[in-house]
């Protein structure tokens, strides 16, 4: 019997069938994590390896920046990790000591235990990883399922955070299922079957606009070989955040097939208490080379104004 963190026990084989599809797609998928944190040593990124214990398993923590800088903790989306999380933020690794946790339950080195998006699991898994680095307080970054993990911190322990940047979060608004099903996970589906450079450019239109080939060997990598049934926290009302009070920063996109943006734009000024900005992104979830280089400009300006 293997259990569900913060739900009843159920019968399983091994928790590992729960993330990948077979041994072979986890071979696959750690040799993309090793080679893309090679990549980074070669661009001058150094990174310090940490394991943890939490009640969750371990947890495996990317950390670079320099060591005297202010704590940044940066959340990634699903199935990012935390090397993949790291090259989306790269230029705030020169003013901020950045921690990255490879979410647990996720693809990377953490425990393949899954949590329940319930009972603020996700923020109490967390808070260990926090007591565990020594940060009592930190700015925060929350990159779409990051950002429901995020979202469930500040529900659960707002005092944690001192600024946040949330980037196409997960939380404060959801798209239909048969949206979803149509959109994504049937081409996906039929992805799987039929895999070739063409077809995934044309299946990842609904997420993307650009498709260069590190991109693409990722997406390959998780549509083929990993199993997509992680749920993140939320949706939060307002009472679940009535206690955050931290200046947070938010960024939507117009065109997002996950935060169908109308309904985030609405629900996040009336949740979020001290909502400081929107920035509004033209494009889809996952942002261009162009957005990407705005956010992080934005972010930083947004972080100095504490500093």
């Amino acid at each position: 019997m293997l259990k569900l963190h913060g739900q009843s026990q159920f019968d399983l084989n091994s928790v590992k069938s729960l993330i990948y599809k077979s041994p072979e797609g986890e071979a696959k998928f750690m040799e993309l994590y090793e080679s893309r944190l090679a990549r980074l040593s070669r661009i001058g990124i150094k990174c310090e390896s940490r394991m943890m214990d939490t009640r969750f398993g371990p947890t495996h923590i990317l950390i670079t920046g320099p060591e005297d800088a202010p704590p940044l903790v940066a959340l990634h989306g699903i199935h990012a990790s935390g090397p993949f999380g790291l090259e989306v933020l790269l230029p705030l690794t020169k003013n901020y000591r950045v921690y990255l946790p490879d979410v647990i339950g996720q693809p990377g080195r953490s425990a393949k235990t899954l949590i329940s998006p319930l009972g603020n699991n996700y923020a109490k898994w967390l808070v260990e990883v926090l007591d565990g680095l020594g940060l009592e307080r930190a700015v925060f970054i929350g990159i779409s399922f990051g950002g429901g993990i995020l979202l469930d911190l500040a529900a659960y322990a707002p005092e944690r955070i001192s600024r946040a940047a949330l980037i196409v979060p997960a939380g404060i608004a959801s798209a239909s299922s048969p949206h979803l099903l149509l959109q994504l996970f049937i081409p996906w589906s039929l992805y799987r079957l039929i895999p070739g450079r063409d077809r995934l450019i044309h299946v990842l239109h609904p997420l993307m606009s650009e498709f260069e080939e590190p991109v693409l060997e990722f997406f390959d990598t998780i549509i083929r070989h990993v199993k997509w049934i992680q749920i993140p926290p939320g949706p939060f009302a307002i009472e679940n955040l009535k206690s955050f009070s931290a200046p947070t920063l938010l960024f939507l996109a117009r065109e997002d097939i996950f935060v169908p943006f109308d309904q985030a734009y609405i629900w996040s000024k009336e949740i979020i208490p001290n909502l400081t900005a929107i920035e509004i992104l033209d494009g889809p979830h996952i942002p261009s080379r162009k957005m990407l280089a705005y956010i992080n400009e934005r972010i930083q300006g947004f972080l100095a104004e504490s500093r």
